[in-house]
């Protein structure tokens, strides 16, 4: 009975949210950070000669984010424990526990619409460069390699893509023009690109965890609301039986 009750005291469902959330966390810090590195570096910082220095800000931030995102979960999965089964009964017995409890369930159940709907706008925003991959991936099998094939030599400006070097930075080009320069601006793409789909899929991890956990929060505010009214029923029973007369 023992092995039993504390089964019984294990959420399940919270548990299984928590565990996509640290998946996904660890797969978008890994794979996005990986991803970025090749870009900023091999590509900006080496191929074109200048570094974009906000974008270095935006991997620390969005980095930052996924780590809070991971010590959220946990702290859900924590409440979790503390509203499943005999935890609840005991940790929740006066009405003034009950009243905390519901008001914990209500704060997570907003915190966890805010922070869904945050990685819903990194999965829109790491949108960006998967198609910027397919784009140029097509550009580089298509114009570079069959016309160099062909004896042709194309260039790249990528100022036509909406990338533009600071002006007052000093040094850096736009235009790659050496068949040299454009076989390694395909060969790390083809290298960044793949780890960006996966740095999507872990965010939409994170994202299906989120709604999960909603769902959770949604259960455990209603299963805290009835042992209230439980409680009062419970109460007016015992108010109601100090009262009788003594039968003999």
């Amino acid at each position: 009975m023992g092995a039993l009750e504390c089964l019984g005291r294990i959420p399940y469902a919270s548990l299984i949210a928590t565990l996509k959330c640290w998946v996904g966390v660890g797969i978008f810090c890994g794979c996005l950070y990986s991803a970025l590195r090749i870009v900023l570096e091999d590509i900006f910082s080496k191929l074109l000669g200048f570094s974009i220095e906000w974008l270095r800000i935006l991997v620390i931030v969005l980095i930052i984010v996924a780590v809070v995102m991971g010590i959220f979960a946990t702290l859900l999965l924590i409440f979790g424990f503390l509203a499943t089964g005999n935890t609840r009964r005991n940790v929740y017995k006066g009405n003034k526990c009950i009243m905390g409890g519901r008001v914990s369930a209500a704060m997570f159940m907003m915190l966890t619409y805010i922070m869904n709907l945050t990685w819903v706008l990194i999965c829109a925003l790491l949108t960006v460069p998967v198609l910027m991959y397919v784009m140029f991936m097509s550009i580089c099998n298509e114009e570079i390699i069959d016309r160099q094939l062909a004896g042709w030599y194309p260039t790249i400006n990528i100022s036509h893509y909406g990338l533009y070097r600071n002006a007052t930075a000093l040094g850096g080009k736009n235009v790659l023009r050496t068949p040299t320069e454009l076989s390694k601006l395909c060969e790390h793409i083809s290298e960044a690109g793949p780890l960006f789909i996966v740095a999507f899929i872990g965010a939409l991890l994170i994202v299906l965890s989120m709604v999960q956990f909603i769902s959770i929060l949604s259960a455990n505010y209603v299963r805290l609301r009835v042992s209230k009214e439980l409680q009062e029923i419970r109460d007016d029973v015992e108010m109601t039986e100090s009262f009788e007369p003594d039968k003999f």
